[in-house]
C-alpha cells in the first residue's frame, strides 16, 4: 500500500523481510478465512496456535530469547512480526502478545534463572498458555489500586483477589498474578507464577470466567478471574524486582510499545482492503477509485499510516539504544490509536454499508482500534504521561491524593 508513495521498510534487511513475508503467508491462509466466523462468535480458533507453531518454526517465542527457547530477534524485528500479524487479525495478535510480551516478559525480566528455565521454553512453544494478572475489577488506568493478597504460608503463599480484562485466562496453564505481599512491610506488589494444575488440593482456587457481550477484539478470550487461596509455591515467586515500579513497570514499558504496533498493522490491512473494494467497486457509471474524494481519502490515510510507522519505529530504535523515555513510548501508543480510529472510520466510511459487515474485513478492524485505543494505557492516560514530562506536573490525581487536598483546604479555611 504506502511501498508505491513511500517504501517503509526500505530499511529492512532480506531477513527480516522474509520473517515478515512468512507471518504474512500463514496469516492470509490460515487465519483470514476463518476471522468472520469467529469474530461473530466470539470464540478463538481453536487450531491456529498449532498451526502457527507447525508452520512458522522461525517465529515461535519470537520475542523471547534463544537460551529460553525463543528466536532471539531484536526489539525492532519482533514489532514487525506482530504489526504483520495484526494486519490481518488484531485478536490473534493480542493473544500472542499477552502470551509472549506479558507473561513471558514478566517472567524473563522479573523471575529467577529457574524460572525462566522451568516456564519460558515451554511458553515459547505455546505448549503452556499464560496469561497476565494485573488490572482488577475497581482498578483500570489506576493500576497501583491493587487489592489482591499474598499471605505466607508454610512452603510457599495463599493468592487471593479478583481480576479482570483477562486474555488467554480461560485456558491458560501458567498465571502470572500482581499481588500485595501482606508478608513484608509496605506490602509491595510483587508477582507470583501459579499454575493451574497445581491446584489439586483446592479445586476452586483458580475460578475464571468469561467476559461476554465485547464488540471488539471479540475473537480474544478475555475473562473475570478470582482467586480463592490460591497456591503459589516459593519457588515461583518472583524475587528480583519487589514493588510496583521495578516490577511491573519494566513489563508494561516494553509492552507498550508492541501495543503502539498493532494499530499501525490494524491500520495498514484496512487500506489494503479498501483500496482493492475501491478499485473493483462500481458506482454511478464508474469505478469508485476514480472519485476525486475517494482518491482524498485513500491519500490522506496513506500518509497517516506513515506516520504511525515511522514514530513508534522511531521510538523502538531509541528504545533498543536505551535512549527512550516512557514519556515518549506513551506519546507514541496514544497517537497511533487515535489516528488509527480515524483511518478505520474513513475505511468503512468508504465501503458504506458494506462496511458493518464482516464479510469484507473492516467492519471487525473498525471495532478492534478500539480495544487498541484502551489497552496497555488508555489514550488519555498515555498523554498525560507525556504532558506530565513536558510540563514537570503530574495531572494523574490519585482519589486518596484529590481527598487530602480537599481536607487540606477545608482546614485552612477554618483558620
Amino acid at each position: 500500500m504506502t511501498s508505491k508513495v513511500l517504501d517503509l521498510q526500505s530499511d529492512l534487511n532480506s531477513f527480516q523481510r522474509g520473517l515478515i513475508q512468512n507471518a504474512q503467508s500463514w496469516g492470509e491462509k490460515e487465519l483470514e478465512p476463518v476471522i468472520a466466523k469467529h469474530w461473530e462468535n466470539a470464540t478463538f480458533p481453536s487450531n491456529s496456535f498449532s498451526s502457527f507453531v507447525e508452520q512458522c518454526p522461525n517465529l515461535i517465542g519470537y520475542t523471547l530469547p534463544k537460551k529460553y527457547g525463543g528466536r532471539g530477534y531484536d526489539l525492532l524485528t519482533s514489532c514487525h512480526i506482530s504489526r504483520t500479524l495484526a494486519s490481518i487479525d488484531a485478536s490473534f495478535t493480542t493473544s500472542l502478545l499477552v502470551q509472549y510480551g506479558l507473561a513471558c516478559e514478566s517472567i524473563l525480566l522479573c523471575g529467577n534463572e529457574d524460572q525462566k528455565n522451568r516456564f519460558l521454553p515451554s511458553m515459547a512453544k505455546l505448549d503452556y498458555l499464560g496469561c497476565f494478572c494485573l488490572t482488577e475489577p475497581q482498578s483500570g488506568s489506576d493500576a497501583s489500586d491493587l487489592r489482591t493478597t499474598a499471605h505466607k504460608v508454610p512452603g510457599g503463599y495463599h493468592i487471593s483477589g479478583s481480576k479482570r480484562w483477562i486474555g488467554n485466562a480461560l485456558s491458560a496453564e501458567v498465571f502470572v498474578v500482581w499481588a500485595r505481599n501482606m508478608s513484608i512491610d509496605g506490602n509491595p506488589v510483587m508477582g507470583f507464577v501459579l499454575q493451574r494444575s497445581h491446584q489439586q488440593k483446592n479445586p476452586a482456587a483458580i475460578a475464571t470466567t468469561k467476559i461476554e457481550g465485547k464488540i471488539s477484539l471479540r475473537i480474544v478470550q478475555n475473562a473475570n478471574v478470582e482467586f480463592r487461596n490460591a497456591f503459589c509455591p516459593d519457588d515461583n515467586v518472583m524475587m528480583d524486582y519487589v514493588g510496583f515500579g521495578p516490577s511491573v513497570g519494566r513489563v508494561l514499558e516494553a509492552s507498550r510499545i508492541s501495543a503502539a504496533w498493532v494499530p499501525v498493522g490494524i491500520c495498514m490491512g484496512a487500506v489494503e482492503k479498501t483500496i482493492t473494494y475501491a478499485n473493483e467497486r462500481d458506482a454511478f457509471g464508474a469505478v469508485l477509485s476514480s472519485n476525486q474524494l475517494i482518491q482524498e481519502k485513500l491519500a490522506r490515510m496513506t500518509a497517516m499510516v506513515a506516520s504511525m510507522y515511522l514514530l513508534i519505529e522511531r521510538v523502538t530504535k531509541d528504545f533498543i539504544n536505551e535512549k527512550c523515555s516512557l514519556a515518549a513510548i506513551s506519546m507514541a501508543k496514544a497517537y497511533n490509536t487515535r489516528i488509527g480510529r480515524e483511518i478505520v472510520a474513513i475505511c468503512r466510511e468508504i465501503l458504506g454499508g458494506n462496511g458493518i459487515v464482516l464479510d469484507y474485513g473492516i467492519a471487525s478492524k473498525f471495532c478492534d482500534m478500539e480495544s487498541a485505543y484502551t489497552y496497555e494505557g488508555t489514550y488519555d492516560i498515555c498523554m498525560l504521561v507525556c504532558g506530565r514530562t513536558l510540563t514537570g506536573i503530574s495531572a494523574i490525581k490519585s482519589a486518596t491524593a484529590m481527598k487530602n487536598k480537599s481536607k487540606t483546604r477545608q482546614q485552612r479555611s477554618k483558620l
